[in-house]
């Protein structure tokens, strides 16, 4: 793995197919998708679709812009992902669900980030995927 590739592995406890709802369904992306607060979103999960997440929390609102490269329902989901944080040039990240037992394996790999970046990245996405675990688990219950 190179220094600007970041992935992270987690276990969800919800099916692959809900799990890919989630990261693709704007009223879900909205409840999970900034590691503090909410976010505003606007999806259009197919290939050369748009992504448009406005992270708002503590005070703050972080812009993030992206374009759908692969959209494969309910195992691979692949966007660019640009902010003020991910340097000049779009970033990539690939999510991949893999059923298990009782729930979904989900690896994310968030690759091409400006030097020194990952570490900053991995503490977002990681509070978010717990975020996400979280919400998969009220919407269970529901």
């Amino acid at each position: 793995m190179h220094d600007d590739t970041l992935e992270i592995r987690r276990l969800l406890p919800s099916a692959p197919d809900r799990v890919f709802t989630a990261w693709t369904d704007a009223s879900w992306l909205a409840r999970w998708m900034s590691p503090v607060g909410h976010a505003r979103v606007e999806v259009d999960p197919r290939p050369g679709g748009r992504l448009h997440v406005v992270m708002v929390g503590e005070g703050r609102e972080i812009e993030h812009v992206g374009e759908f490269l692969e959209v494969a329902p309910p195992h691979r989901l692949s966007f660019t992902w640009q902010s003020a944080y991910t340097g000049d040039q779009p970033t990539r990240v690939t999510v991949e669900l893999v059923a298990t037992g009782d729930g979904t394996e989900l690896t994310l790999r968030h690759e091409r980030l400006p030097a020194g970046a990952a570490a900053s990245h991995g503490g977002g996405w990681a509070s978010m995927l717990e975020r996400l675990g979280s919400e998969l688990e009220r919407n269970e219950e529901a």
